[in-house]
């Protein structure tokens, strides 16, 4: 299984982050998610809430006004507005 999984941040108007990353944090209207590599598919609606992101060289946060978020084993899409 790989260690890495893409993550997409879109908005309308552009792609604002794309890359591999070790893990996904982001708060649902439901809770909490940490989505890691080999996640099974889902569909989430996020809070306006940042997205903390794990990878090789720390940590790092997307902020984002709500959205939903689209789980594929090797693949998360998310889709906000700026």
């Amino acid at each position: 299984m790989s260690k890495t999984l893409l993550l997409e941040v879109v908005s309308p108007e552009r792609k604002i982050f794309g890359r591999d990353v070790r893990m996904i944090i982001a708060r649902a209207t439901t809770g909490e998610l940490g989505i890691l590599p080999g996640h099974f598919p889902l569909v989430a609606l996020l809070d306006a809430r940042p997205v903390r992101i794990l990878n090789d060289e720390g940590e790092q946060q997307i902020i984002i006004t709500g959205g939903i978020m689209l789980v594929k084993p090797e693949m998360v899409t998310i889709l906000t507005d700026p």
